[in-house]
């Protein structure tokens, strides 16, 4: 992909070294706590990514324009997306390894998966001005857990698991029609894409997505990066969008974990 010498690979488990982020390298998080904090220490000089390739493949760019919370006041529901104003979406991710850091790799690639297709939170905050954001959890222990959001017009759910087979499975629903994808961090959608979208009725309407392989994509904006500063700002918002959510993710988990103790 690029030459290793340029690339810093950064696990959940590394301890932050400043020392690490030097400048002219590619630096590679994966599944960072503390991602806000590679973004407030990088310069010009760097270009720091979170490892979501599937972010550059066209089919998250258009499924993003299908689910979406929000609405133009110009274009009807069945115009602004086939799904129409999202109601609901679920979101589940799970891996077999139990190992320090996986768990936390899920937790951010769930954090990404909202930033995504939800949008940031000051954008969902002001849709939804008169409703409490803060999620629920429904479930929790080491190996799993499961958060609700509510607001006055969508309920979201994330769940995220260890000790199972890989996968990566999102459904969203609107009064139109619903989305499933099954499999969506996985590159073979290069091969065969697995979404489904149906209409109010159930019956399946055919689209056509880019062939690319996303890995291919992601290897391909690390170039760009390199020489392009409007990617590399990109990269900036998407980890510190990400950042946010992952934050309020995690307090929501301590809290409810300190509840359910002191009763």
């Amino acid at each position: 992909m690029l030459d290793s010498v340029e690339i810093t690979w950064w696990a959940p488990e590394d301890l932050w070294d400043e020392a690490r982020l030097k400048a002219g390298q590619i630096h590679l998080l994966d599944g960072r706590k503390d991602a806000a904090r590679f973004v407030e220490h990088s310069t010009a000089y760097q270009i720091v990514v979170d490892v979501t390739p599937w972010l550059s493949h066209p089919l998250a760019k258009q499924l993003a324009t299908w689910i979406n919370p929000d609405l133009d006041p110009q274009l009807s529901e069945e115009q602004s997306s086939p799904l129409g104003l999202l109601r609901r979406m679920s979101i589940a991710l799970s891996g077999p390894s139990a190992i320090p850091g996986h768990l936390d790799r899920l937790k951010w690639q769930g954090a990404a998966t909202l930033a995504h297709f939800w949008g940031p939170l000051e954008k969902v905050a002001a849709v939804n001005i008169q409703t409490a954001m803060t999620p629920e959890v429904l479930a929790s222990n080491q190996h799993l857990i499961v958060w609700t959001i509510s607001t006055l017009r969508q309920i979201i759910t994330l769940e995220v698991a260890t000790g199972l087979p890989p996968r990566a499975w999102c459904e969203a629903v609107g009064p139109a029609g619903s989305l499933v994808v099954d499999g969506f961090l996985d590159p073979s959608l290069a091969a065969k894409p697995r979404f489904w979208v149906h209409d109010a009725r159930g019956i399946p309407r055919a689209e056509e997505f880019s062939p690319a392989s996303e890995v291919e994509l992601f290897a391909q904006d690390l170039r760009l990066a390199q020489h392009d500063s409007a990617l590399r700002e990109h990269w900036r918002m998407r980890i510190q969008r990400t950042s946010q959510w992952l934050e309020i993710l995690e307090k929501s988990a301590t809290e409810s974990t300190l509840s359910r103790f002191l009763r």
